[in-house]
Parts: structure tokens; C-alpha cells; sequence
């Protein structure tokens, strides 16, 4: 570009040089018609070169309106700008249940949607299906991306929930992972120091932490599966359960041993110390201290945003720590969650989006996960973090290994559906098999619905 303007200049400026050389008319009319011509060359030459150097405006929506975030977001936008002068970035911050729903999909439909948007990695699948998003192979391709390196830079879960029938319709920012959380002065209590790998010890445990005190409340408790993070996915991989199978695009929830094996597990929990008394034990606060934090509930599932909470509430003498989620096999297991970058259908500068999302999702993320303390996606990232953060080791460890949500254009209504048949078989409404499969068959007509329409 600079180069072009510059010949163009400079062949007008040789133009000007032979003017000058023509005899002059009289009344030395030749030499006004030179100066005249080079003011307007002037005046053309810093047009054009202001024109062609014009900062395209890339409009951001992202909805970290809190610090640490939103001045960290603020800080690698202002670094990007200086590294890429020609492209300017207005941010927009709008809440994360807008733009996961109502106004994304209003803004796309009137075709006034942004160029990129911060959005939950888990409804990439979902928006790519209904023509939310746009594809971002095309877009890396011509910022001299090499695809395939870049996405070998993030670890594996972040990557599959990004892509949809073998394209990328986003690019992975944060994440966060499940771990167990255990009292360390309760457990010492009945003789342990270490926490229970296994289901079952974790049972044996759970039994001897459990007290009633006074009306046949609970006085104590030692775990309850449902609490906090103890969502249906948590259980099924730590079942050793599957949930869909790729290859026949079939899923298989509602016959597959582990998954059954998880929900009776969860179900024999409510039955043997009841299911509303567990309910009303874990909705308990005691100020702003939950039945964890006060010392009341020895092991809970959490994900690691979690920490932060428990330094600002809890007592100082309260002792903690955190282990791998039992599983059946005695192997830790976790799924992690996080955010994404896409690039919305219809935005009006997707190239320039996309290495904006390109610089977020590298040198950006670096920068975040030191600033915020939020685990990242990127792998160079977590040296920097442990840097500042050594006790975040335990959760990078986790992270190479870690499970995401199944990304499909259903899992929204298949995480609701899982959970919708989790109450039902805990409150006795329906038995195991017929909860998982009435959930089956509607998500799997859901899921053949949409497909077809591709």
C-alpha cells in the first residue's frame, strides 16, 4: 500500500517537473497553473494516503464489565491496536445472557450484529447450526494462518468445542475445571489424610462424616453428589459413561452402562439420607459462609473460580484441599468449561476480526490468565500463570486430560434434559431407564432435525 502511493506521488511530482519546464505565457500565467498544480498535488497525495490508511473499526461485544477482567480486556485491546495500527477496536460490553441469546441473535437477523463477540465455548455447535456464526478457516487463512498449528497450541476439549462439521467457527479463550474440594480437619477427624479416590471410598467416608443433631436435621454431612458442581456430567464421566457416538450420529446415554450406573449411584445417595434433608442442608447459609466454608460439609465438587470465594469467606483458621473427583476406576477425571471468540454472521470486517481473535486467543490469553488468574486454553499460558499463581498447578495438571461438554448443536437442550431426568429419578417421579430414555428420544429427534437442514 505505502509503496503505491508513493509511485503514484512520485509520478505526479515528474509531471509537475516537466510543467515547470514549458515557456512561459504571458503574464507568467505557466507558473500560476505550476503552483496551483502543486497545491492540488499536495492536497490529492495527503487524501489518498489518509484514505488508503484509514483504521478499520472492529467492533467488539464481550460482557467482563468487572476488574480484574474488563481492565485486563482493555489492556490487550490497547496492545493489539499498537501492534496493528490500521484496525481499531470498539468495545461494547453487553451481559452474557444477552449475548449468548436475545440480542446476538436480534443484532445478526437486522444485520447489525459485531465484528466479534465473546460468547460461551459450549453454544459454538448450537450458533454454528443455526447460521449464527460464520466459519473462521477462510478468515485465519488469509491473516497467513497455519490452522492446524494454531489450534495444536490449545488444549484438545477447547479445540472440539469450537468446530462444527469439520470447520472452526470460534477460537478458545478461558477455561475452568471441576476438582473435589475437601475439609482437611474433618477428614483427619476419622483417621484420613488423604481424600477418597474411588466411589466407593468415597461412600465409606461420606458415612462416617454424616451426623444428625437436633429434629433429624443434619448436624454434619460428608458429601452430597448434586451439590455445587455435581452436575450429570460430572457422575457420567466419572462413571465411565458415554453419551454419544460420533460414528452413527446416534446417542447413546439411555443403554450405556456407565451412564445408568452414575444415575442409580446418585439415586441410592438421596435414598439412603434423603433427598429433600440434603436439599435443605445444602441451601444452608451461615452468613456469607455456605455448609463448606462453615465447616459443615467435608467434600464438595467445585470448579476452580471457586478458590477466590473461599479466601475472601472463609475463616482464617478453615484448611482445605483439593484433590481429583472420584471415579469408579480411582482415576481423576474432570470436564472443563470456558469461553470462546467467534465471528458473528454478516460482520462487516471479519478478516480484521479474525486477528483480533487470533491475537486475543494467543499473546491476549497470556496476558489474561496473569492479570485475572483465570485458567487458560492456551498451553504457553499456564508457565506465565504458575509464575504468579503456583497453586493453580493442581488445575493445569488437570487440564491436558480434561472432557468438555459433548459440542452439539443440542447441548443446550441435552444438558437441561440430563438434568431434568437426574430430579426426576431422585424424587422418585421415574425410574432410571425410563428417565434417560424419554430425554434420548427427544434430544435425538431435536439433533436429526437440525442436521437434516444442513
Amino acid at each position: 500500500m505505502v509503496n503505491t502511493v508513493c509511485d503514484a506521488f512520485g509520478s505526479m511530482c515528474k509531471y509537475l517537473h516537466g510543467f515547470r519546464k514549458l515557456t512561459t505565457l504571458p503574464g507568467g500565467e505557466t507558473m500560476r497553473r505550476f503552483k496551483r498544480c502543486v497545491v492540488l498535488a499536495v492536497f490529492l497525495g495527503i487524501f489518498t494516503v489518509s484514505s488508503l490508511f484509514a483504521a478499520v473499526e472492529v467492533t467488539f461485544w464481550h460482557g467482563l464489565a468487572r476488574d480484574p477482567d474488563k481492565s485486563s480486556i482493555d489492556k490487550i485491546i490497547a496492545d493489539f491496536e499498537k501492534e496493528n495500527p490500521n484496525i481499531k477496536v470498539k468495545l461494547v460490553i453487553v451481559p452474557a445472557a444477552e449475548t449468548d441469546s436475545t440480542k446476538l441473535l436480534t443484532a445478526v437477523a437486522a444485520g447489525t450484529g459485531p465484528d466479534l463477540v465473546y460468547i460461551d465455548r459450549f453454544t459454538v455447535p448450537q450458533r454454528a447450526a443455526y447460521d449464527v456464526l460464520e466459519p473462521m478457516d477462510e478468515y485465519l487463512k488469509k491473516n497467513g494462518v497455519d490452522i492446524k498449528k494454531l489450534m495444536s497450541d490449545f488444549y484438545d476439549f477447547a479445540v472440539q468445542e469450537c468446530m462444527f462439521k469439520g470447520k472452526y467457527y470460534a477460537l478458545p479463550f478461558d477455561t475452568d475445571v471441576r476438582v473435589m474440594l475437601y475439609n482437611v480437619a474433618m477428614l483427619n477427624s476419622v483417621g484420613l489424610k488423604e481424600p477418597p479416590k474411588t466411589i466407593y471410598d468415597l461412600i465409606k467416608v461420606a458415612d462416617k462424616l454424616t451426623k444428625e443433631g437436633k429434629k433429624g436435621q443434619y448436624d454434619t454431612v460428608g458429601f452430597i453428589p448434586w451439590y455445587a458442581q455435581g452436575w450429570p456430567y460430572t457422575w457420567i464421566y466419572a462413571f465411565e459413561g458415554n453419551i454419544f457416538d460420533e460414528k452413527t450420529g446416534k446417542f447413546v446415554f439411555a443403554t450405556d452402562p456407565g451412564v445408568i450406573e452414575a444415575y442409580k449411584w446418585q439415586k441410592s445417595w438421596a435414598d439412603r439420607f434423603g433427598y429433600e434433608a440434603l436439599n435443605a442442608f445444602g441451601s444452608m447459609q451461615i452468613g456469607d459462609l455456605n455448609p463448606f466454608t462453615a465447616g459443615k460439609l467435608a467434600m464438595i465438587v467445585d470448579g476452580s473460580w471457586t478458590i477466590s470465594g473461599i479466601k475472601m469467606f472463609a475463616p482464617k483458621d478453615f484448611k482445605y484441599a483439593i484433590s481429583g473427583i472420584p471415579t469408579k476406576s480411582g482415576k481423576p477425571v474432570t470436564w472443563a468449561g470456558g469461553w470462546s471468540l467467534a465471528i458473528p454472521k454478516g460482520a462487516k470486517h471479519p478478516v480484521e476480526a479474525a486477528k483480533l481473535a487470533m491475537y486475543m486467543a494467543t499473546k491476549g490469553q497470556i496476558q489474561y490468565a496473569v492479570d485475572t488468574l483465570h485458567l487458560p486454553t492456551y498451553k504457553k499460558a499456564t508457565n506465565d500463570l504458575l509464575k504468579v499463581d503456583p497453586s493453580q498447578k493442581v488445575f493445569v495438571d488437570l487440564l491436558e486430560n480434561a472432557k468438555c461438554r459433548p459440542p452439539l448443536p443440542v447441548g443446550a437442550l441435552l444438558w437441561d434434559k440430563l438434568n431434568e431426568a437426574r430430579d426426576n429419578v431422585l424424587t422418585g417421579k421415574k425410574s432410571v431407564e425410563k428417565a434417560l430414555m424419554d430425554v434420548q428420544i427427544e434430544v435425538q429427534r431435536e439433533y436429526d432435525k437440525i442436521m437434516s437442514s444442513k
